[in-house]
């Protein structure tokens, strides 16, 4: 859809996290709105700074977003695409980073294209925080002038080329609704429920401050995802939400979000397991917690630091019915 590889670091992050926002909103669709909350819990990029410096917090801009909304709770969505005015924002972007001979599209210009479109739901919020085109415009260009510009910096090679150092937020299947470029072996498909639980596992990572995201973040991603056969199973198995999220945080001594996020080896492989074990058809919630519980020093520890027997949790696992829908390829 959009030359993925112009993206900023920060920029490919706050999108990740745009969908992200869709996705536990129970949308169909990614739209301004949802652009917005990922620059903000992004943090790091131009156009976060920007924000804070304008005094747009982010639990006031969710308020706001979730009172014209609302969320669908329960509603399973299995597809999620950006909408035209979302494009038109991009195509924005894009026209504001060649406009200032930017390399790469930064979370600035996503800002810009935000407000530059002027009718989606983020543009009337900002303009209600106060912060409209005119005086965003004059942020950026003052922290622009101070180095904090995201347009020229430099692209590293992405983690499957063979390159060993963490990436900043970068998803196990990368591009996702966005287009960007799959992995040389196009990478497994996922259900619904799995997707999801991916994505949730990476933010998990980011929160408890870990550098990579193992296993045992996968755990609570299946967990706090909810309704995959993978859930059903841990709960039945006596598996709760918050004791694992604690002793994974415990574990990992969170506290300090980190500059970069990798996936760990045990991680990897889990998923390489899973995709396997799936044959062709698409990967399911059920297949990843199969892979993870065998990870002696990643989901399996910390289950058996709560005293469950990972063998406990795969018997309850057979017994869970199938359902999980496929994600589009």
């Amino acid at each position: 859809m959009y030359p993925y590889d112009r993206f900023s670091e920060r920029a490919k992050s706050a999108l990740t996290l745009a969908q992200g926002e869709a996705e536990k909103s129970h949308h169909s669709y990614i739209g301004t709105e949802h652009i917005l909350l990922g620059l903000l819990r992004e943090g790091d990029g131009l156009a976060a700074q920007v924000l804070a410096d304008l005094g747009v917090e982010i639990d006031k801009v969710r308020s706001t977003i979730e009172s014209v909304l609302g969320r669908n709770q329960g509603v399973i969505v299995q597809q999620i695409v950006p909408t035209s005015r979302v494009k038109k924002v991009i195509e924005i972007a894009f026209e504001e980073a060649k406009r200032t001979n930017d390399t790469f599209v930064g979370t600035e210009h996503l800002l810009l294209g935000l407000l530059i479109e002027g009718e989606g739901i983020a543009a009337h919020v900002l303009e209600d925080l106060g912060a409209n085109l005119e005086t965003v415009r004059a942020e950026i260009e003052k922290l622009g002038q101070a180095g904090g510009r995201e347009g020229e910096e430099p692209r590293p090679p992405p983690y499957w080329s063979g390159h060993q150092g963490p990436s900043r937020l970068r998803p196990a299947f990368p591009g996702g609704a966005w287009g960007g470029p799959p992995r040389p072996d196009s990478g497994p498909r996922l259900t619904a429920e799995a997707r999801s639980a991916v994505a949730l596992a990476e933010e998990e990572c980011l929160h408890m401050g870990a550098m990579a995201v193992g296993t045992e973040h996968l755990l609570v991603g299946l967990l706090r995802q909810g309704l995959g056969r993978a859930a059903s199973a841990l709960t039945q198995a006596g598996v709760e939400l918050e004791r694992v999220r604690a002793e994974v945080g415990m574990a990992r001594g969170g506290g300090e979000r980190p500059l970069e996020l990798g996936w760990a080896p045990g991680a990897r492989d889990a998923l390489a397991e899973a995709a396997t074990a799936a044959r062709g058809l698409p990967v399911g919630t059920d297949l990843i917690l199969a892979a993870c519980v065998r990870d002696e020093a990643g989901a399996a520890a910390v289950l058996g630091r709560l005293g469950v027997d990972p063998e406990a949790v795969l018997a309850r696992l057979a017994q869970v019915g199938s359902g999980e829908a496929p994600s589009p390829a």
